[in-house]
């Protein structure tokens, strides 16, 4: 069986404009997604993930052209918030945190 550690890096990114702008792109994308998945959050009353993968899975993957991967982990997101109150729709900032993990970012190094 193999054994695998993973690490969490903190780091600070030094694009060029033309990679901060694609950053940006992604970013507001993803909480757009945010958004939209929370309507059907709202509107359903469904706070179960996997429920909730079932309505808008790949509705917003085709809509959004988010990976596999951000899909799930905005749907998560979406959950998250929504069970802090239910009473009120989650509503997400064009340039809110954005979650990556191992399957959306990593480095490989020595």
């Amino acid at each position: 069986m193999l054994n695998t550690m993973y690490l969490t890096l903190k780091i600070k990114l030094a694009p060029d404009q033309q990679q901060h702008q694609a950053l940006l792109k992604t970013m507001h994308t993803f909480n757009k997604a945010c958004n939209d998945i929370a309507e059907t959050v709202f509107k359903h009353q469904c706070a179960n993930k996997i429920n909730l993968q079932k309505l808008v899975y790949y509705d917003i993957r085709e809509r959004y052209g988010l990976s596999a991967q951000m899909t799930i982990r905005a749907i998560a997101k979406v959950v998250e918030a929504y069970k802090c109150d239910k009473r009120i729709k989650p509503v997400f900032k064009l340039s809110g945190a954005m979650i990556y993990d191992q399957r959306i970012l990593s480095w490989i190094g020595s």
